[in-house]
């Protein structure tokens, strides 16, 4: 239906048109079928009304490609800011992504950081085992030394003499 009242003023301006031509064409001859009014009035009628028609077509066809350009800029309009919608999420994930990539390198970093003092903790914790370690030898020798002066001072025996010998052999071979 809507296909042919967008055929309709076409035709109509080309029949009214045709009309305008004939009635000119035949506008000599003696005959008016109504009283009053000749054929050359009748022509001009035509032509005014074949004319108004095809304003009205063009009005219409005028129309008719506003509303379309009208409907491709708005779906181009929506288009471009469905794009711009999407470039913005785009940006944003990949803002997103950006800090979650910099939270997760900072992480391996606290943990690298926390790795590294952990280490070094426990290396000054060996450490510092290995200083009691040496101190409660050098203790334990030193109390040896003081127990067999002790002895020797108490008693002179050949024994206690023997055991210093011992001890200090000891020292010079084991010294720190």
């Amino acid at each position: 239906m809507i296909s042919f009242l967008a055929l309709l003023p076409r035709a109509l301006t080309t029949f009214l048109y045709a009309i305008a031509a004939l009635l000119r064409f035949y506008g000599n001859t003696t005959t008016i079928p109504v009283p009053g009014v000749n054929l050359l009035d009748w022509s001009l009628l035509a032509f005014g009304l074949g004319s108004a028609s095809l304003l009205v077509n063009l009005s219409l066809e005028w129309n008719a490609g506003n509303r379309s350009r009208d409907q491709a800029a708005e779906a181009t309009e929506r288009e471009t800011r469905r794009e711009h919608l999407a470039g913005e999420e785009r940006e944003r994930a990949a803002r997103r992504e950006h800090l979650a990539d910099e939270e997760r390198r900072r992480a391996a970093r606290r943990e690298r950081l926390a790795d590294e003092e952990r280490r070094r903790a426990a290396r000054r914790e060996r450490l510092a085992d290995e200083e009691r370690r040496r101190a409660a030898r050098r203790a334990r020798i030193q109390n040896r030394w003081v127990i067999q002066q002790i002895r020797h001072q108490l008693e002179g025996s050949e024994q206690t003499r023997s055991a210093l010998r011992d001890f200090l052999a000891f020292l010079q071979e084991y010294a720190d």
